[in-house]
């Protein structure tokens, strides 16, 4: 019998010791009696500091719950149990975690202590937080790319049919008998509106090219790279392997436009008459590699070539699909942009 209390009594020292679980025990008066391995590693007290010398009120910051707030004057420590709630736990060099708890009363044989249960919540609270912001920039993104449609179909639609009715007028108008002084004017006025006309569809494609939405993601990147080197007089090369195939609406835009971000750089800073673009679809990733071979820069110092606002926009589309951006550059001999996105087989093919 003795054999078997000594027995149990290791087991439970054990288990004591060795659960992931903080554990505090009590007394009637609030002193701490008792602290295992967890708590020393949660709070940073070693049990010694805390055991016959540290005060549940010196630990304890404050409680609550989602269907009452607990105050010191209806204190949890005051009831026999309580299954669950949420308090705010001092640490040894003065920060405040947040845990979720349990307590129960122990029978006559403890003496009346309390036993408290404690569950660190900081990293569940910090993914909680993570989902939360990850989900506020998917509807910022949602609401722009939706913003972005709008405003193109309109210009499209709108402001580019009526120049393209006052070109046709302005076409009528100059074939009238009129004085040169008159026809000259009248020229000028049709380059004017031409011009303008041009600029309208420029816009209009770079808010939201409805080859993306048409066609989908192979299309709408050749015809940007077409754009591209009319614009900005580098030549854009576009290789493709792998199937041809539509992707979900969320992977194209954001594909697309972690493309034209990194081509817009190239632009600006690479210095370069060439940029080539290489997109594989392997069945299940899709790849996309903006590669130039300009000035190049060091990673490490990436804000001296401005804000650093568009490298943080690519990665941020890339972590919303479940994709990744790298970035690789050498100071004199380029800078490549590689996206890697996961996509799946059944998704279907142009």
């Amino acid at each position: 019998m003795v054999l078997r209390l000594l027995e149990e009594s290791t087991f439970l020292r054990s288990l004591f010791e060795n659960v992931s679980d903080a554990i505090l025990v009590v007394d009637k008066d609030g002193t701490v009696t008792g602290a295992n391995a967890a708590f020393e590693k949660m709070t940073g007290w070693s049990a010694a500091e805390v055991i016959g010398h540290g005060e549940l009120c010196d630990i304890c910051r404050g409680v609550a719950t989602c269907s009452e707030e607990s105050t010191c004057v209806e204190c949890f420590s005051k009831k026999s149990s309580v299954s669950s709630f949420e308090m705010q736990v001092r640490t040894r060099d003065g920060k405040e975690i947040p845990v979720v708890a349990s307590s129960t009363r122990l029978p006559e044989i403890g003496h009346g202590a309390l036993v408290l249960i404690l569950r660190d919540m900081s990293e569940q609270q910090r993914a909680q937080r993570e989902r939360h912001q990850r989900q506020l920039t998917r509807n910022v993104i949602e609401a722009q790319e939706a913003e972005r449609k709008r405003i193109s179909r309109d210009l499209h639609d709108g402001i580019g049919q009526a120049l393209f009715s006052i070109m046709v007028g302005l076409k009528v108008v100059n074939q009238l008998d009129l004085d040169p002084a008159m026809r000259e004017h009248l020229d000028e006025v049709q380059k004017l509106t031409a011009k303008t006309l041009d600029e309208v569809k420029n816009m209009s494609v770079q808010l939201r090219p409805s080859a993306l939405d048409d066609l989908g993601l192979v299309p709408a990147v050749r015809s940007y790279a077409k754009g591209y080197q009319h614009t900005f007089g580098i030549r854009a090369q576009v290789e493709v392997q792998g199937k041809g195939r539509r992707y979900r609406s969320e992977v194209e835009t954001a594909v697309y436009r972690i493309y034209q971000e990194a081509m817009i750089n190239v632009a600006k800073y690479a210095q370069t008459e060439e940029v080539i673009v290489r997109l594989h679809d392997t069945g299940d990733l899709l790849e996309l590699i903006v590669e130039d071979r300009g000035v190049g820069f060091d990673p490490e110092n990436i804000r001296v070539q401005g804000t650093g606002l568009g490298l943080f926009g690519m990665r941020e589309r890339a972590d919303l699909i479940g994709g990744k951006v790298d970035l690789i550059s050498v100071p004199g001999k380029g800078t490549t942009v590689r996206v890697t996105v996961p996509v799946q087989e059944e998704e279907a093919s142009v």
